[in-house]
């Protein structure tokens, strides 16, 4: 029993600490995705340990190790408990009186085996706003009939998972592809128009997942061109403070990371899932490693009437669909703390440097 508690604990003390590193290595940012189950692994040695401290049978160790993997346990829950019902709310209910806006965002998965369904599923969702990740020659051919019931269109068609389309029946009074640190991952710029004339900047992003091959296939990208990526669009957004942003995609990161939270605190947004769901969204086909990388940030004056996931048949992610409506466009209040410039400036040196280095800026 000891032996299981030793090798099981130093192991999930180990990944527990790692994330607090300062550093973009994959296998060190990676163990920011599995909290949750890592919160559930440590249950297996603390139970262990709790029932053999409370028989006395084997000295002080046991109860040494209940009271450390308790502690490790409480860390890992304490960045999750936040997108629960148990928290409160970060965006508020919206009101009945108010226009709605459905946003969807789904990754299609450029390699997806049975995509004959997509179009009939996205559709049946009927959104207003639709951003599909990973669009690619064969996505655009095989949506071409739904794109058709969309008014306006921003495309951006490219290969190998890296493309990206922005379909809205609210006017597109102006959008651009814009390529912040590597030229090789586009975001989508555009400026959405209500029914009610109010602006809504919208955003859609698809940055590097740390982990991925690089072109050689031998080496694995870290995460810092997807946290520069994230920083300079948290920066821009604080320097127009005053404007409605919603931002989505697939962010390669999970809401309670280092970088995301800082994201969140540099551009003053809002998550929808604080204080409603965990909601993971891959891996969709296997339910206990889900965890949440599509998201949807919303500036202030927000509401949200429902918050969902939607199943796309052969993708590898679960759409996201958010109801929202905008009262009033009061812009965004940055919540920088102490140290949050200089860890935001670090992080984009550090990510241009790297895609410098690996020619992805050319």
């Amino acid at each position: 029993m000891l032996w299981t508690i030793r090798s099981l604990g130093v192991f999930l003390i180990l990944i527990t600490l790692l994330p607090l590193l300062s550093t973009g290595k994959w296998y060190v940012r990676w163990w920011d995705f599995p909290r949750f189950q890592i919160a559930v692994l440590i249950l297996i040695p603390l139970v262990i340990a709790a029932i053999m401290a409370l028989w006395k049978s084997s000295g002080w160790e046991p109860v040494i190790w209940t009271v450390i993997l308790s502690i490790a346990m409480l860390w890992q829950v304490s960045h999750v408990i936040k997108f629960s019902p148990f928290w409160p709310c970060e965006v508020p209910v919206a009101k009945d009186d108010l226009r709605l806006i459905k946003l969807m965002v789904s990754n299609l998965d450029y390699e997806n085996p049975q995509p004959d369904p997509v179009s009939q599923q996205l559709a049946d969702e009927k959104p207003d706003v639709l951003l599909l990740v990973e669009y690619d020659e064969d996505w655009q051919k095989r949506l071409s009939a739904l794109q058709s019931t969309f008014k306006f269109h921003h495309e951006e068609v490219r290969g190998e998972g890296l493309g990206m389309a922005l379909w809205s029946n609210l006017p597109i009074k102006s959008s651009k592809t814009r390529f912040l640190v590597s030229e090789r991952r586009p975001s989508l710029w555009a400026e959405l128009e209500t029914d009610s004339g109010q602006k809504i900047n919208f955003i859609g992003v698809h940055p590097t997942p740390p982990g991925l091959l690089d072109s050689t296939g031998e080496q694995r990208r870290d995460s810092r061109v997807r946290d520069a990526e994230l920083i300079l669009i948290a920066k821009e957004i604080a320097e127009r403070n005053d404007e409605a942003w919603a931002i989505a995609g697939d962010f390669n990161d999970v809401a309670w990371s280092h970088t995301t939270r800082l994201f969140k605190r540099v551009s003053g947004l809002n998550d929808p899932r604080v204080g409603r769901s965990f909601m993971g969204t891959y891996m969709a086909q296997y339910p206990p490693f889900r965890c949440p990388i599509d998201h949807v940030f919303l500036s202030d004056g927000f509401s949200i009437e429902t918050l969902a996931r939607k199943k796309i048949t052969g993708s590898d992610h679960f759409a996201m669909l958010a109801t929202v409506s905008l009262k009033q466009a009061s812009g965004v209040t940055s919540k920088m703390e102490s140290n949050d410039s200089i860890d935001a400036r670090e992080i984009v040196e550090e990510g241009v440097a790297d895609a410098e280095e690996r020619g992805l800026t050319d």
